[in-house]
């Protein structure tokens, strides 16, 4: 028994101590609470968190010291070859397009973190992800994993592509990399710059110490004006310049974006590892649910061929897109739509979003005429959408799409089953929720 007397010994003191602590009637204890309450800034201790749900859960604090976000995302495809089959080595298929969560933070009003990873069967990896000073309107610094400066269409979140599948123009730009970029607009909105630094591999890491260097500038005339004809009209010019890591072979995979068609292709018998350079010009106006959006990409890069030659390789490529908003509703560059009557609200239906876009791709071919690659040398898409939003969370989208490709002389390429592919139809469907 001797080992509980001291037990019982902490337990009469514990219990004087809490009485004593709680000496008066219960009011006056409630409000000594309140008081200290009121002294914190909302809470027992420290600072007041509010939590509220707003594009995501948000959380933020009384004095604005810290602000976080967490939102996540599910979009799965469906994708039908209306023109081949199995035997022709066309499977059709469901995929994961992307999931995953995002998270956001924000301290004392002058730097953010963004970290994005992404989910597919078997494991995970990060998808974006940065530090930020932005203080300022003027001048931002972003140093981490993020999309390089260059072209609205892949600027845009895969959330937000107006289609569920990127145009041909999109082969030729770059997309996520490592580095570190200044951007911000010094006159309030109707001049933006961006100047970026970056390995110039994409997310596959870094093999030479030469690095890419990307600018893009964007002028927005009608920015502070009331007037919404020209409020959301755009025009941005955009430039890449860098050295390919060697043997790094061609400068991108020859891939039609939606059927997954290889259309150029060949022995890889030479070396990547000289200038490659862009040059890209953009146009962007949005009316209320009118969307008009056009682009063009040019690049080129240097090659050494089994014969010891430097050849250029070029390859141009433009797009043009018009979107309309059945009932209303709007969406802004690379932002969540507005839906203006959500279903289950006031009676309402969502809204469907009409698209239809061409692009075209064309390679000046030392591939061909140096490295014996074969296949058409040109691309073209007609393609179609409808995307139905019942609210501004929830998408479900239908594309169908039309690729011809150039298949004169020796330039002819085959499925599995010995077909010729001189066009193909493609319909792609799309389930997607986020918040």
């Amino acid at each position: 028994m001797k080992q509980f007397v001291p037990l019982a010994v902490l337990a009469v003191f514990l219990t004087s101590s809490i009485a004593g602590a709680q000496t008066g009637t219960l009011e006056d204890r409630v409000k000594a609470l309140e008081a200290k309450s009121e002294k914190s800034g909302g809470a027992a201790t420290g600072t007041g968190v509010n939590a509220y749900f707003d594009d995501g859960l948000r959380f933020k604090t009384s004095d604005n010291t810290f602000a976080g976000r967490i939102g996540a995302l599910a979009i799965f495809h469906y994708t039908n070859n209306a023109t081949f089959d199995d035997a022709d080595g066309y499977n059709d298929s469901f995929t994961t397009k992307q999931t995953g969560i995002e998270v956001e933070a924000r301290l004392w009003e002058a730097f953010s973190g963004y970290v994005r990873p992404q989910f597919f069967g078997g494991g995970s990896s990060l998808f974006l992800g940065w530090v930020q000073f932005d203080k300022w309107d003027f001048l931002k610094v972003r140093v981490g994993l993020f999309k390089e400066p260059y072209s609205q269409e892949l600027i845009e979140d895969v959330r937000w592509m107006d289609m569920p599948e990127n145009s041909l123009l999109s082969l030729t730009v770059p997309g996520r990399d490592l580095g570190a970029m200044i951007f911000g607009s010094p006159d309030g909105g109707i001049f933006h710059y961006w100047l970026g630094v970056f390995n110039g591999n994409g997310v596959a890491g870094d093999n030479n110490s030469d690095k890419d260097i990307a600018i893009r500038i964007q002028v927005k005339p009608g920015a502070k004006m009331e007037s919404d004809i020209i409020k959301h009209l755009s025009f941005a010019l955009h430039y890449t310049r860098g050295i390919a890591g060697r043997n790094s072979g061609a400068p991108f995979e020859f891939r039609a974006p939606a059927s997954g068609t290889v259309f150029h292709f060949g022995p890889n018998v030479f070396e990547s590892d000289e200038d490659r350079t862009r040059f890209g010009a953009e146009l962007v106006w949005i009316w209320g649910p009118l969307s008009v959006k056009g682009e063009f990409s040019y690049l080129k890069s240097k090659h050494d061929m089994p014969d010891g030659s430097l050849d250029p390789f070029r390859v141009s490529s433009y797009m043009g897109e018009i979107g309309f908003w059945v009932l209303g509703s709007t969406r802004l560059n690379n932002k969540r739509p507005s839906i203006k009557k959500p279903l289950f609200k006031d009676g309402g239906f969502g809204d469907v979003q009409i698209v239809g876009r061409y692009s075209a791709i064309r390679l000046d071919d030392t591939f061909e005429e140096e490295a014996g690659w074969v296949g058409s040398r040109a691309a073209q898409e007609v393609a179609f959408g409808l995307n139905y939003y019942p609210n501004d969370y929830v998408r479900v989208s239908v594309m169908y799409v039309y690729y011809r490709y150039d298949h004169e002389d020796t330039r002819e390429f085959f499925t599995a089953n010995g077909q010729v592919i001189d066009n193909e139809s493609v319909f792609v469907f799309r389930g997607q929720i986020d918040f």
